[in-house]
């Protein structure tokens, strides 16, 4: 739409919510969090909505969805292991590596602009607070 609220379009229709869009910074992808087959999941689209393809299969939750800034990655937060946690993975559909590790809820992940840390709202402290989390990505290793 126009910053006015002018002149909306829809982008992504379909069954069910969607949420979180992230676009990729060269701008030709577009992910969201949708409940269209069932819980959230990730899916990508072009930026004008076509080509939707969903991205994870969970049995809970995979939600909030963000693109690196060298648009290689996407971190989101799942429930996937019995408690929400930070996970990335990449385009080409490897299983998602989870990146916290906590008994506390982590989320919200948004990354800083060097692509190799993430910044998240943890209850580790029994309150939210913010982390920086670095990323390393060779070997598996957190």
């Amino acid at each position: 739409m126009d910053r006015d609220g002018g002149n909306k379009q829809f982008i992504v229709r379909g069954p069910g919510h969607a949420n979180w869009p992230n676009l990729t910074p060269d701008g030709q992808q577009l992910v969201f969090g949708s409940t269209r087959d069932g819980n959230y999941e990730i899916y990508a689209a072009k930026p004008d909505g076509t080509a939707v393809r969903r991205l994870t299969d969970s049995p809970t939750q995979d939600i909030r969805p963000r693109v690196s800034p060298d648009g290689k990655w996407i971190a989101f937060t799942s429930g996937r292991d019995g408690n929400y946690e930070v996970y990335v993975m990449g385009w080409d559909g490897a299983p998602p590596r989870r990146i916290t590790d906590n008994p506390e809820r982590d989320d919200y992940p948004a990354w800083h602009p060097n692509s190799r840390q993430l910044a998240i709202v943890s209850e580790r402290s029994g309150q939210h607070d913010l982390y920086l989390i670095d990323i390393a990505r060779d070997a598996g290793e957190r």
